[in-house]
Formats: C-alpha cells, structure tokens, sequence
C-alpha cells in the first residue's frame, strides 16, 4: 500500500461488503418477545427473518419446521438479526408481532402464518 497517498495513515483497509435485509414492511405494530429468546446451538448461522419453533424438552428455539414433533412444529416468533448458533446456545431478540415482507422470511408457510396471528405478510 503507497501510504504517502494517504499523508502517511494506514489508509481506508480492505474493503467488506454486509448484505442488509429488511423483512420489516413497517416499523408500525412492531413488537419483541419479552426477554428474548435462547438459539439451541448446532444450527449454524440463523439468519434475519428466519420463523422460529420452540423445543419443547428444552424451551430452546430453533429454525421452525412444520414436519417437526419436537415442539418447533409450531412457529412461535421471527428472529431480528443473524446469529451463528454453531458452537453455544446464543440470546437473541425475535419479533412477535409485526408488519413483515413475507418473501423475505424463511420457513413461512400457511400454518406459520396461523400460529403468528400477531403478524401480518405483504
């Protein structure tokens, strides 16, 4: 790197590019799950927007799966920000009600649609 260009500093550094994805349609109506929720671990990166089921034999919260018989069969909230579960069990902080992009959610389908009924899908 020529630092002289930069009047002797470091310069800018390399350069990273962050995808934003915005699932909310509205900020209106919006609200979180009190306390948050725990991600079990072992499901690697959950990302934004991903509907979420609770195990039952452990209240731990894991990506919703409607042919599940563990508890998160039944969709319980919608995660708010990514998270990397691959090692520990991570707190994070999921919506319960909301205005939402529906194309951009993962795991949404007619019957998580029901079981959030504090939710609403553009």
């Amino acid at each position: 790197m020529n630092y002289a260009q930069y009047n002797g500093a470091p310069g800018p550094g390399a350069i990273h590019t962050q995808e934003f994805i915005e699932v909310l349609a509205s900020t209106d109506l919006q609200a979180r799950l009190p306390g948050g929720v725990l991600l079990a671990k072992g499901n690697g990166v959950i990302k934004k927007g991903t509907v979420l089921g609770k195990v039952t034999a452990t209240a731990k919260f894991v990506p919703y799966k409607s042919d599940a018989t563990d508890g998160s069969q039944k969709a319980v909230c919608i995660l708010d920000n990514s998270h990397d579960t691959s090692e520990t069990d991570i707190g994070a902080s999921a919506w319960i009600s909301g205005i939402f992009h529906e194309s951009k959610l993962t795991g949404i389908n007619e019957a998580a649609k029901t079981a959030l009924r504090l939710c609403y899908f553009v």
